[in-house]
């Protein structure tokens, strides 16, 4: 259950784990190769500690109210299914899925979370 109480805080704890996932994938170096098939306990750690941003993502994605994600194009679906699936697989997390998600879908995640913020005047960090 997302612990945030309003769309704006939802949106705001996308933003702030999307981006910050984003520039630590930068950071270490970590490739598709490392996180799908971790060379060592760290990759594995790492590859780990993804996924668990990815389900807090998600988590928060599947919760935005039916308006703002029909106006701003949060697929709440799709983000609820992945949750589901991180949240309730128990070590049968396909990691080339969580792979995709954050190589493809971060991205208009952030521009759903930009766009939302532009037009309710808030700023993003």
């Amino acid at each position: 259950m997302s612990a945030k109480s309003s769309d704006l805080a939802k949106v705001q704890e996308i933003w702030d784990v999307a981006t910050q996932t984003r520039r630590q994938i930068t950071a270490l170096g970590i490739t598709k190769q490392r996180f799908l098939d971790p060379a060592d306990d760290s990759d594995d750690s790492i590859a780990e500690g993804l996924m668990n941003r990815v389900l807090r993502i998600t988590e928060e994605a599947g919760k935005i109210s039916d308006a703002v994600a029909e106006r701003f194009g949060f697929d709440c679906a799709a983000a609820s299914g992945v949750r589901n699936r991180l949240a309730h697989a128990y070590g049968e997390v396909d990691r080339e899925i969580i792979w995709e998600v954050v190589e493809r879908d971060l991205g208009p995640l952030l521009e759903a979370c930009r766009a939302y913020c532009d037009e309710n005047g808030v700023e993003l960090g």
